[in-house]
């Protein structure tokens, strides 16, 4: 039986052998946090991406489920690294981004710890050196985990809310002022450089490996009384939410 000959008229039986893509690179930072470890999972899953994997540990310690699963395959064959980074050494990041089409910035300090000099310098300073860092290596995209907590004022609940609500004149601890201004770099950056860029701001995120769902279960009585009680986010939520950007078009968008 005769092959049929291949749509460029040769015969034979002979297959084109289609070139593989280049491999693609994004950077997680702050890469080993709890809603980061989900967003690395996406990204390996998709099928699209090489993952960078970044964080203040000199290296990866996986648990014996990650061992086995995913990331720990990712690693073993390259899909995935790991680098040690510290968002406020901008020679550090420069090193980390070389080569990486997507930085997704996750990495934050404590927002249980109230102390502004603290998140100052990893929320607003790290962030700063991120944006540079992206800008000399060339990076595509930026895509910023903010918070919701940017428009609240600690007083009025926040229902229906979009991003044409303003900031509030007084923020009612340290990480949400911080994380304030560094959501204004980030939007300010957008174009630098053809850097898009683009904020997320999730509330609370619950799911597999988090600590609100037990907290709020031990506190549930004080916590329907209190003003503050904020959208909960499932983390599979939030980390499809943080890849849609990356594949909103290039061309004439400004992404804030």
């Amino acid at each position: 039986m005769e092959t049929a000959p291949a749509a460029n008229g040769c015969s034979g039986g002979r297959r084109l052998q289609e070139e593989e893509p280049a491999a693609r690179w994004c950077a997680v930072t702050g890469g080993r946090g709890f809603m980061a470890r989900h967003l690395v999972a996406a990204l390996l899953r998709s099928g699209e991406w090489r993952v960078r994997v970044t964080d203040l540990a000199p290296k990866i310690t996986l648990d014996p489920v990650e061992e086995k699963g995913l990331l720990g395959e990712a690693l073993r064959d390259g899909r995935a690294v790991y680098d040690s980074v510290n968002v406020c050494d901008i020679t550090q990041l420069t090193k980390a981004f070389q080569g990486v089409e997507v930085v997704f910035h996750t990495a934050a300090a404590d927002p249980d710890i109230n102390d502004f000099q603290l998140h100052y310098k990893v929320n607003v300073e790290g962030t700063k050196n991120v944006i540079d860092a992206c800008v000399t290596c060339k990076v595509k995209r930026l895509i910023y985990t903010s918070s919701s907590g940017v428009v609240f004022d600690g007083v009025h609940g926040l229902f229906d809310v979009d991003e044409s609500m303003p900031y509030p004149n007084k923020f009612p601890d340290a990480y949400a002022q911080s994380k304030a201004e560094a959501e204004k770099l980030v939007r300010n950056s957008n174009g630098i450089c053809e850097l898009l860029t683009c904020s997320i701001r999730p509330g609370s995120i619950f799911g597999p490996g988090d600590t609100i769902v037990p907290h709020l279960l031990s506190h549930w009585r004080t916590m329907c009384g209190y003003k503050d009680i904020k959208e909960l986010l499932a983390v599979g939520g939030w980390a499809r939410a943080s890849i849609i950007p990356n594949n909103a078009p290039t061309t004439g968008v400004k992404a804030n």
